[in-house]
């Protein structure tokens, strides 16, 4: 592009941008884009013409080796702990990555019919998955009911913000009065810890939330649900009347019987009494007479 323009005449500013992105795409073409998890594993495939023999294919990371094959060397001891070279298919994989993996990696390619090198490059992106957001809740009550919800997620990267999604009815939105998020680096652990929290007063209407940071959603909850009456006194009073009724009839009950028994022994009683008495006088008049006292008693007694 240089030669097209007189020695005497500068190149416009504004082919500075088109000329970097061209020259970049000529040595280096378009990039390929790679992503992974901490913890998970990546593998790189370096674009070889299985119809030619190859020279060497490695993957670098700008000077630091990775992993590769050479022709003429049996066997790589300076390669990366965590990677694995597969010959049959050129590539490269990556274990237990974490987010230091991150970065542009490149592939080298030379074929014994030539000399020239041909390379390309890869951009790895390492992400961590947030945990699943947890929700507390604290309403308190003056003339209206406030309500203030915290949403919190931990150990995820990149920095990304907690999103409070609202339901009120078939309609989501994001209704809140006022909302405080905060992303809390961890430098031990390079990851982020995610926080919102919103404030809402609240109306006659339930409203119903779920908190979601990345591609991660909480379980749905709610607040400013309307407060029912609360009718457990009434319902205790109604219960102790009830069973102090139970308890007087069953005392009553208990009374009458009684009463019924006592009458029914004394009655008993004085039968008894007569009877002896009235046979004690039937057994002097027989003995009087001079009979069989069993005779005369049974004819007595008719």
């Amino acid at each position: 592009f240089l030669f097209c323009f007189p020695r005497t005449r500068r190149l416009p500013l504004g082919l500075v941008p088109y000329l970097v992105l061209t020259l970049t795409t000529i040595f280096y073409g378009s990039a390929a884009h790679l992503t992974g998890e901490v913890g998970g594993n990546v593998t790189f495939h370096c674009p070889v013409n299985r119809q030619r023999t190859i020279d060497f294919v490695y993957l670098q990371r700008g000077e630091q080796f990775v992993n590769g094959f050479y022709a003429s060397k049996e066997k790589l001891t300076n390669t990366w702990t965590n990677t694995k070279f597969d010959h049959e298919n050129s590539t490269v994989s990556m274990y237990n990555l974490n987010l230091n993996h991150s970065g542009t990696y490149s592939c080298h390619i030379r074929y014994k019919d030539q000399s020239e090198i041909v390379e390309s490059t890869i951009i790895l992106t390492v992400t961590a998955k947030y945990s699943k957001p947890t929700v507390t809740s604290v309403c308190r009550e003056k003339n209206v009911q406030f309500c203030h919800v915290t949403c919190s997620s931990y150990s995820g990267s990149p920095k990304t913000q907690m999103i409070v999604q609202a339901v009120v009815g078939n309609t989501s939105s994001q209704i809140w009065a006022n909302v405080v998020r905060n992303e809390v680096y961890n430098s031990s652990s390079m990851l982020y810890d995610s926080f919102s929290t919103a404030y809402y007063n609240c109306s006659s209407e339930e409203i119903k939330f779920s908190c979601s940071v990345g591609n991660v959603t909480s379980d749905e909850f709610s607040v400013c649900v309307p407060q029912r009456p609360n009718n457990t006194p009434v319902m205790a009073a109604a219960i102790c009347i009830v069973v102090v009724v139970i308890v007087i009839v069953v005392i009553l009950c208990c009374r009458r019987r009684a009463g019924k028994d006592r009458d029914g022994t004394h009655l008993h009683n004085y039968r008894n009494i007569k009877c002896a008495k009235t046979h004690s006088r039937l057994s002097s008049v027989c003995q009087e007479s001079m009979v069989d006292e069993r005779e005369c008693l049974q004819m007595m007694s008719k």
